[in-house]
């Protein structure tokens, strides 16, 4: 029935004890999550809807691994862990025969089961399992893991020349409770993986911005592989049972799909940044990468306490957000955390980050003087803690930044990337430091090093376009941001910086379309209000300025509005006198856009006014 309000009908293949959710991939034992790679639950499902037929390897093949090149070995060693994990039927045999020079059926009965979805839609809730069930499913997937690591084993010794990889995505991890509210769990989980394996030099690891992009429906690992330009993929599940949490972790060849390593784990949560160090150590070990033995020190961390823990990640997910109402959720888990916990660094660089992003041109509800000493404030306490903690080093160098400190910010800068060349933050924070000094080629080289990093990030691809106009290279920046406003045309960020391109090339009428758009987008953000009114001006529509004006003068009665945009407004009007008054006051405030100021475009003779030049001074930038 499929009338408004009816209950949503979900269908599950039920064998022996097991039952198998085919729309999530998940596999329950009685109530418990049963932990399998996301190939092998594929080539069980296959054969579950062939129940009692032969299904050819072939098929299978191009089933489970489709605009993929893999050698049945592969489709062998899915099967075995099969086996291992589903045991035999009542009578011995195995679930899954084998039919010679073929290929292979299921052989047990497969009930198709129905769920009606006003008893509970979704995957079932799996309940906390007793210990004696724990054990029993941990030695199903002990067996499970043994038959992979022969298998790796076995493969390495048939090709001793196994390539050496120079780059990895940890793709999300799946939340196998079905439970929406445990989703801060996995993609927690997984950001923190991402931080541990980026330790591991040389080698490249993608930023957790892109990885996120196929959290919802995975591509073929090989499509992956090319699109983010890595040579292997790390793949992992996550399910939580009170304190408890089961892991699965496997890297895999992005390039043909094959299996290189994997481990289960169960631990408390508040083992698991201990745990991960132990990850990123067989990672290295398995992609022959050359870790130095002071390097080993630096996996892992101090113990955390379980509670800190859990706040932690719900903070960073929140903070993931990047909206002003998320952030202050952020920001309240991230003090939790350090409640539970004042020994714990991460919360401190959690905290640096949300404070600096409230002083910015879009989130921010406060002026800089406000935040911007609460960040610095928690990114020392965080390397007080951690010395080694590149995004406390990088929170703190972003905040000098703003404070015109611009030897001690690109120090900080520098220091964050000796941690954590992977860091795509700091290259990106970088970018904008020697933009903001007119050093644009370098700029430009340190930006494409964090988009290589982050490859299907908008914010770093807008940052290009936003780095070649400050160049002057007006048309390259406009076709850099037109490639984004194709993938997302509501793009906020580089709808602001089209129209700005836009107006500085004299094309009014298409900056002023970008503009509007942004705009009303933005809820009618003050410092898009401020360039908007600017680009009225200049295209001679002066009675639009003073109406934008008006418009802004009353937002300033009821939040903050940055003088940066009050001066935007005025140099539309072409009053030289109020432009130098505002950028005076954003002086005074400490606003971000003070840091950019030797490359505002010459619209107007404020340009020329000594007073301008002695601001230019003041704040440590180079002249015209």
């Amino acid at each position: 029935m499929n009338e408004a309000g009816a209950p949503k009908v979900k269908r599950f293949y039920r064998f022996g004890s097991f039952r198998l959710d085919p729309e999530t991939r998940v596999l329950f034992c009685g109530g418990d999550v049963v932990p399998l790679s996301p190939k092998a639950v594929d080539t069980l499902l296959v054969l579950l809807k062939n129940g009692g037929q032969p299904v050819d390897k072939k098929v299978l093949i191009e089933a489970v691994w489709p605009d993929a090149f893999v050698e049945e070995n592969n489709l062998a060693h899915h099967i075995s862990v099969l086996r291992k994990t589903l045991g035999n039927d009542e009578n011995g045999r195995a679930l899954i025969e084998t039919i010679p020079k073929r290929g292979y059926r299921f052989v047990g009965e497969v009930l198709d089961d129905v769920e009606n979805g006003a008893a509970g839609a979704g995957s079932p809730a799996p309940p906390t399992p007793s210990r004696l069930t724990q054990r029993r499913l941990a030695a199903a997937i002990a067996l499970a893991v043994l038959s992979g690591l022969v298998y790796a084993w076995s493969a390495s010794r048939r090709s001793p020349a196994t390539p050496l990889f120079d780059s990895v995505a940890v793709l999300p991890f799946q939340n196998l409770t079905g439970d929406p509210n445990q989703v801060y769990v996995s993609d927690g989980l997984t950001e923190s993986l991402i931080v541990e394996v980026a330790k591991i030099r040389p080698l490249r690891v993608i930023s957790r911005t892109s990885v996120m992009k196929y959290k919802e429906g995975r591509k073929p690992l090989p499509q992956v592989a090319r699109e983010l330009n890595v040579g292997a993929v790390i793949e992992g599940s996550v399910a939580r049972f009170g304190d408890r949490v089961h892991v699965t972790v496997q890297l895999i060849d992005a390039r043909n799909d094959s299996h290189l390593w994997a481990e289960t784990y169960e631990r408390d949560l508040a083992e698991i940044p201990k745990l991960w160090g132990e990850v990123a150590t067989a990672v290295a070990r398995e992609m022959r990468a050359r870790v130095e033995p002071e390097q080993h020190t630096r996996f892992g961390s101090r113990p955390v306490k379980r509670e800190a823990f859990d706040a932690y990640l719900r903070g960073r997910y929140y903070w993931n957000k990047r909206t002003a109402g998320n952030i202050q959720k952020a920001i309240e888990w991230f003090r939790k955390a350090i409640d539970e916990d004042p020994a714990y660094a991460r919360p401190y660089a959690g905290l640096a980050d949300c404070y600096n992003q409230l002083g910015t041109v879009l989130i921010g509800g406060q002026p800089p003087t406000a935040s911007r000493p609460m960040a610095i404030a928690a990114a020392r306490k965080a390397l007080e803690i951690d010395p080694e903690l590149a995004e406390a080093h990088a929170a703190l160098a972003y905040a000098r930044l703003y404070s015109w400190e611009w030897a001690a910010a690109e120090e900080g800068f520098q220091r964050a990337l000796q941690l954590d060349p992977s860091y795509a933050p700091a290259h990106l924070w970088y970018a904008h430091s020697l933009s903001m000094r007119k050093r644009h080629e370098e700029a430009l080289r340190e930006v494409r090093l964090a988009q290589q990093l982050d490859p299907l990030s908008p914010i770093i691809r807008t940052q290009v376009g936003w780095i070649l106009q400050h160049g002057r290279r007006y048309d390259e920046a406009i076709q850099e941001l037109r490639k984004v406003l194709e993938t997302d045309p509501d793009y906020l960020w580089a709808l602001w910086r089209i129209g700005s391109s836009y107006a500085s090339k004299s094309m009014f009428q298409e900056a002023i379309d970008a503009l509007e758009k942004a705009a009303k987008l933005s809820g009618r953000s003050p410092s898009i209000l401020g360039t908007l009114a600017e680009t009225y001006g200049l295209s001679g529509r002066k009675e639009l300025t003073r109406k934008l004006l008006i418009e802004m003068e009353a937002q300033s009665r009821q939040q903050y509005v940055p003088a940066f945009a009050f001066a935007h407004v005025y140099i539309g009007l072409g009053d030289s006198e109020r432009v130098l008054e505002w950028l005076e006051k954003a002086y005074q405030q400490r606003e971000q856009g003070v840091a950019w100021l030797a490359n505002l475009e010459d619209h107007g003779p404020y340009r020329s006014d000594p007073r301008f030049h002695e601001l230019i001074r003041r704040v440590g930038l180079p002249g015209r």
